[in-house]
């Protein structure tokens, strides 16, 4: 009897102590513009590319994945709704169709290349230079984003796009 006492009472200091932290006082960190201006460092990017093409009633799939990595990227998101990337990073691409496939790896190099962006808190989405992103785990070090696009073309051919990135706050 004594340790179902311990236990319980275990139990409920657990639960107190829990509570308590959920009360702090400090405010939830939203998504918006205000939050979202400063610099970021790029720390991820990967993308996959499916495309479906209709080859004499054969359908013919090549898939394209980028996985970036050795950034050296930082990343401004200005109040003037711009958003520069500067620096260099790796990127490894590698191409499959059928059971082959062919892998070749660059450097891109960004150049102080500015974009426009806008932001929408409602929907917890990023529009940079025409593309939205959805916005995650968004706080104050930092963001991911990702995109899926599916395109279709009036013959059946299709293409499905994904990317995720993230970001790390400076």
């Amino acid at each position: 009897m004594k340790l179902n006492k311990l236990m319980f009472l275990f139990v409920l200091a657990a639960v107190a102590m829990g509570c308590s932290k959920d009360d702090d006082g400090t405010p939830p960190y939203n998504y918006n513009k205000e939050n979202l201006t400063g610099t970021y460092n790029l720390i991820y990017l990967e993308s996959k590319e499916v495309e479906t093409v209709n080859v004499n009633g054969f359908d013919v799939v090549t898939t394209t994945t980028q996985v970036g990595d050795t950034f050296n990227v930082p990343v401004v998101f200005a109040s003037d709704n711009t958003v520069t990337a500067n620096g260099t990073y790796r990127v490894t691409e590698t191409t499959s169709q059928g059971n082959q496939s062919n892998t070749e790896t660059y450097i891109i190099d960004l150049d102080n290349e500015v974009s426009g962006y806008s932001v929408n808190a409602a929907t917890t989405q990023l529009t940079i230079d025409g593309s939205t992103y959805m916005v995650h785990d968004f706080n104050p070090t930092g963001f991911r984003i990702t995109l899926s696009e599916t395109t279709t073309e009036p013959n059946g051919d299709h293409t499905v796009y994904t990317e995720e990135m993230r970001f790390s706050k400076q």
